[in-house]
């Protein structure tokens, strides 16, 4: 039986690279589908006939694709992690469609999110697990059950309210999290059967990723359309890592290396602080530049400018 591999960032350097670029494209997909979403009822004939929303969907999809990539070359433990930096970005994006430079609040939420994830990704020794630790199926029929639940009960929130929007963006973010264990999962079953497309257990966890991820999907676009982004985003960005490491534990056997957790520990704490700092941040614009969009500044109820 073999020890797990034990390795900071810096032996995993493709899952990270991609990792990152999957955040950039979910922070670009986050902001475009709030623009369209929020405040409005989700009609999907409506929205299909909206060029910003559908742009939100290929920039969402593309990071999906970029992310299940970054998981074949990665523990769950530093993909998901490096996901939560699409918070940052998603704010320095929107800070550029409003036309407002952030406020004192945004740039030190942004420092410690951004100096929290680094020092967590450079201190936390992840190991991918034995290669014999494969999933349990009852636990994975357990896990996509418990998601369908979760975000079907937070469809049943009103819209317009903060609770709301964060409750949508907490079931969705462990949605999120438990669908990107399945994937790795899955690409792990593929590596110790040798034969994938003849693989029974490789054809089942991939189905429960694609129910997963599409719930976990359907549960972010009902946090965008419930409110604020700065609701909805963080809520979602925190829970995905959250609920991700403790199911590859599960699932996978991975784990952070128990000895470093004096350094990444803290470090994980200032990260999710930042986290809190962003969302506490409103959306009024206080600091504009060139000429602001209506949007920066004042809203109606129903999120038209």
């Amino acid at each position: 039986m073999h020890a797990p591999h034990l390795g900071g960032v810096g032996a995993y350097t493709t899952g990270t690279v991609l990792a990152v670029i999957a955040a950039v494209l979910f922070a670009v997909g986050s902001v475009l589908q709030h623009e369209a979403l929020s405040g409005r009822d989700v009609d999907l004939r409506t929205l299909v006939r909206r060029p910003m929303w559908l742009g939100g969907q290929a920039a969402t999809a593309s990071g999906s694709l970029v992310q299940v990539a970054a998981l074949a070359f990665a523990p769950v433990s530093i993909v998901q992690p490096l996901l939560a930096g699409a918070m940052v970005i998603a704010l320095g994006v929107r800070a550029v469609w409003d036309r407002c430079l952030p406020g004192r609040g945004e740039v030190l939420g942004a420092v410690c999110t951004v100096g929290g994830l680094t020092a967590f990704l450079l201190t936390a020794r992840p190991a991918q697990g034995r290669p014999d630790h494969l999933p349990n199926p009852v636990v994975v029929l357990g896990v996509v059950a418990g998601v369908l639940v979760l975000v079907g009960l937070a469809a049943r929130t009103r819209r317009g309210a903060a609770p709301a929007a964060v409750v949508c963006g907490v079931c969705a973010g462990i949605a999120a999290g438990c669908a990107a264990v399945l994937i790795s999962s899955a690409f792990k079953e593929a590596g110790h059967s040798g034969h994938a497309l003849t693989d029974g257990a490789f054809w089942f966890l991939v189905a429960a990723a694609i129910v997963v991820a599409v719930v976990a999907q359907v549960g972010s676009q009902q946090a965008y359309s419930r409110g604020a982004l700065a609701w909805s985003l963080p809520a979602l960005t925190v829970l995905d890592p959250l609920a991700a490491i403790p199911a590859a534990r599960l699932l996978l056997g991975e784990r952070l290396e128990p000895g470093h957790a004096a350094a990444w520990g803290p470090a994980a704490l200032v990260a999710v602080v930042g986290v809190v700092l962003l969302a506490r941040t409103g959306e009024t614009c206080r600091r504009p530049f060139l000429r602001p969009r209506a949007a920066a500044g004042a809203r109606d109820p129903a999120g038209k400018p």
